[in-house]
């Protein structure tokens, strides 16, 4: 490779997609950096970004060394990164990714913003790949804000990652593969897994799967819901419902719940860059455009993830970057998760009501959400009835971000990571049109909630503040 092919790669996220691609990009030639979140702080874990910890996070985790230590030696590829000279930045948030742009005609060279404990940086770059990974899922039921309830990803994490888990005994919501996964994993770390909770008759993840839960001795619980999480300070149980609509409640004990019914990408970087987004059945959700070669409506933005392929997006990705023209993959074999999603939804707000909380930032109920109710903040006299927009013909035109500066629903400090996707599946169903016609909600920088003295002086200088009229400089002419 001639030093003028060498490009400077940015790579966020070290699963194991992002750690091949640096890899082979550095075998490659390249110079590479290859950033991930992990170890998260206590208060980053906190703000349910981008997993859903809740509210009982392990007291381990205050112990950051071990904890580090811990969390590299769960991730051998991150290992086989630094000894092939890969610039790896752990416990590192990229929170931002800034190009020319026509309002933004001054940035130059592509900035990656990069901000951790110990520093903060404008990461400069030729070629960015987004290996951003998935998130969770969390519909809402009554006391799901309880300590001792989680998303999927975050119980993977404590137990695989952090190795922090302190749950005795779970229940699992959903058969999805991620349910099996992590009931696999608690299992072997000692955990008693009481029960799954499956509202049909079906295993969602697969007849096999299902024979592997059942040879492990864990009950599943065909046609039943959960309607609410039990306890004051923390959860100790769990109330069940069938779903044939006959009513009998089923109390069960447990000290967690698990919410494993699906997880989705993360796609707040892309989206916030104004890449190209498409909705996808397959995963639930909107993905980035990307063309043969990964690369997404952004030139040298490339899109990296299982939810979209295998392995072979490495070299398809190092081929476009290489000027190679990429043939398209065949499609691969997909499963429409998003009727998964709406089916747990539905039955959730039918069994449950629409007096439970749906976002827990702005303490707004489903109904008050379905029903456009303007925030409480307003007193009574400024508070009128809203009425839906609507399109040619009666056809529902949905915005979620109209919807959140009606409702405030997705305003909060997560930034609508706990609630947007249940609210877009409510208004599917409320309206009767598909998540396809239901445009997304904005995304903005930082993707993170952080301290912003992190990233920027907490004051203005002295000369700034002297000078605050013409900052930075007074016309010459003045």
């Amino acid at each position: 490779m001639t030093s003028s092919s060498v490009r400077r790669i940015a790579v966020v996220g070290a699963s194991d997609l992002g750690c091949s691609f640096a890899l082979a990009a550095r075998q490659a030639g390249h110079d590479v950096t290859l950033v991930d979140e992990h170890p998260q702080s206590l208060k980053q874990m906190s703000l349910d970004a981008p997993y859903f910890y809740g509210a009982a996070i392990p007291a381990a985790v205050l112990n950051e060394n071990a904890i580090a230590q811990v969390v590299l030696e769960s991730n051998p590829e991150i290992f086989e990164c630094f000894e092939a000279e890969v610039d790896v930045r752990v416990g590192t948030i990229a929170w931002g990714a800034f190009r020319n742009a026509p309002n933004s005609a001054h940035i130059g060279t592509p900035k990656l913003g990069l901000v951790s404990q110990d520093s903060n940086k404008l990461l400069e770059h030729d070629v960015l790949v987004l290996a951003t990974g998935a998130r969770d899922f969390v519909p809402s039921f009554a006391g799901w804000d309880l300590p001792g309830v989680f998303g999927v990803k975050a119980g993977l994490a404590l137990l695989d990652i952090y190795q922090c888990y302190e749950g005795k005994r779970t229940l699992v919501l959903g058969t999805s593969p991620e349910a099996v996964k992590f009931t696999r994993s608690a299992l072997a770390a000692g955990v008693e897994i009481v029960g799954m909770v499956e509202p049909t008759q079906h295993f969602a993840a697969g007849r096999l799967a299902a024979d592997e839960i059942a040879g492990l001795g864990v009950p599943v619980l065909y046609g039943r819901i959960i309607t609410a999480a039990e306890g004051k300070t923390a959860v100790n149980g769990a109330q069940l419902v069938p779903t044939n609509g006959s009513g009998t409640v089923e109390g069960l004990d447990c000290d967690t719940i698990c919410i494993a019914i699906g997880r989705l990408p993360n796609i707040e970087l892309p989206a916030a860059m104004g890449c190209q987004l498409r909705f996808d059945a397959s995963v639930g959700s909107w993905l980035p455009e990307t063309d043969a070669g990964g690369m997404t409506s952004a030139a040298g933005v490339y899109w990296l993830s299982r939810f979209t392929g295998g392995e072979e997006q490495v070299q398809a990705i190092l081929a476009s970057i290489g000027g190679d023209t990429v043939a398209p993959a065949a499609p691969a074999e997909s499963v429409a998760r998003a009727d998964y999603l709406q089916l747990w939804v539905d039955t959730l707000f039918q069994t449950g009501g629409s007096n439970v909380m749906l976002c827990q930032c702005e303490d707004v109920t489903r109904g008050a959400f379905l029903g456009l109710e303007p925030p409480r903040y307003l007193d009574g006299q400024l508070r009128h009835p809203q009425t839906p927009v609507t399109g040619r013909c009666g056809v529902p035109r949905i915005h979620q971000d109209q919807m959140k500066r009606m409702t405030r629903v997705g305003m909060g400090h997560c930034q609508g990571k706990r609630c947007r996707d249940e609210a877009a599946l409510l208004l599917s169903t409320r309206f009767g049109i598909g998540l396809e016609s239901i445009q997304p909600g904005s995304y903005r920088f930082p993707v993170r909630p952080l301290d912003l003295d992190l990233i920027a002086a907490g004051d203005e200088t002295p000369e700034m503040r002297e000078n605050w009229l013409y900052w930075p400089a007074a016309p010459e002419n003045l």
